[in-house]
This record gives C-alpha cells, structure tokens and sequence, in this order.
C-alpha cells in the first residue's frame, strides 16, 4: 500500500513567489520614475532584490525608504508625491505579505481582498492629505517646508522604535501559567474560578 503525499489544493490561487517579483518591480518603476539620481535608484532596486529573496534581511522596506527619500533631490510637484504615496505604501504592503507567506506555496486571491481593501481606504486618506497639503503650500513656501518630511521620517521612525520597545517589554512582562499540582483530576486550565 502506497501512502499519497497531502496536497492542498488552492482555488483561484497564484503562487507566493509572484508576490515577491511584484515587490521587486513596484520598487524598480518607483525608483525609475521618482528618484533622480542613479545611485539611490540602484540602492533602491538592489534593496528590493534582496528583500524579494530574503524578506526578513528588512531590505524591502529599504527599498522603499530609497525611494521615499531620493524624492527630496527633486522639485516638489504634486503628482509625483501622489505617486510616491502610493508606491512607498505599495511596497509596504508587498514587503509584509512576503515576509508571512511562503515564496514555495500559493495564495488564494481571495485571501489578498481585505488586503487590497485596506490599501485603497488607506490610499484614499493618504492621497487626499497629500493633495490637501500640497494645494495649503505654494511653491514659494515649498522648499522651505523640505525640511518636514525629514521630521515626519524621523518622529515615524522613533514612533516605530517606542511600539518595538513596548512589544519587547510586554512579552517579558507575560507571567508564567504554571500547571495545576500533581494529583487533581479533570480539566483545571488555571482560569478564573
């Protein structure tokens, strides 16, 4: 008697490693169209690469941060801040599902839905902020406002830091559930009596 190896089959499914080369081109057209200098576009497409095929080396989301930042070697125009709002957001997104989803196995499309949802509420907030602040600031006043996006980047950045550092703490502040001593009977999980 043969044993059959298990499958799981996937309907409407597409494979994972599609996730990681839509990563890679998301950051490539985003750094082709938006940074204008050739080094932090290769520092960009590079970092991508990289975060494609080992996603917890961070890289992707240095990718991001290359395109992001290489903006501010250009003039400020707002239709290239609505496009770098939504390639920095879509590069997020991508660089975290192929951080959770294996590059060997399939996703279901039907799974990327309230993902996709929550990326166009998301880019409809973030783009009409982007528009609002864009039309509020003439282009006299624009180079002299650079200097907050680096403000922005850099309280985002210790933001992110706190959040890391309270996880951290929370976990090591978890007590330990000991189990009941030896001798009682029944199903006693240490719940409130």
């Amino acid at each position: 008697m043969r044993r059959r190896p298990h499958t799981f089959r996937v309907r409407w499914g597409v494979p994972a490693v599609l996730l990681r080369m839509l990563l890679v081109a998301v950051t490539a057209a985003g750094a082709l169209v938006l940074v204008p200098v050739p080094l932090w576009r290769g520092v960009a497409i590079t970092a991508a690469v990289v975060g494609a095929i080992v996603p917890r080396s961070l890289a992707a989301w240095i990718g991001g941060a290359c395109v992001g930042l290489g903006m501010l070697f250009a003039d400020p125009q707002p239709a290239q801040t609505a496009i770098a709002v939504l390639v920095v957001h879509a590069i997020h997104v991508l660089a975290s599902l192929t951080w959770t989803v294996p590059a060997g196995s399939w996703i279901s499309l039907r799974a990327l839905v309230p993902t996709l949802r929550r990326f166009v509420v998301i880019q409809l907030v973030a783009q009409s902020l982007a528009f609002g602040i864009a039309m509020l600031i003439s282009p006299v006043q624009g180079r002299g406002v650079a200097w907050a996006a680096v403000a922005a980047a850099t309280v985002l950045v210790v933001a992110a830091g706190v959040g890391l550092r309270a996880l951290r703490r929370a976990d090591v502040d978890v007590p330990a559930v000991h189990s009941a001593p030896g001798g009682r009977s029944g199903a006693d999980v240490g719940g409130p009596a």
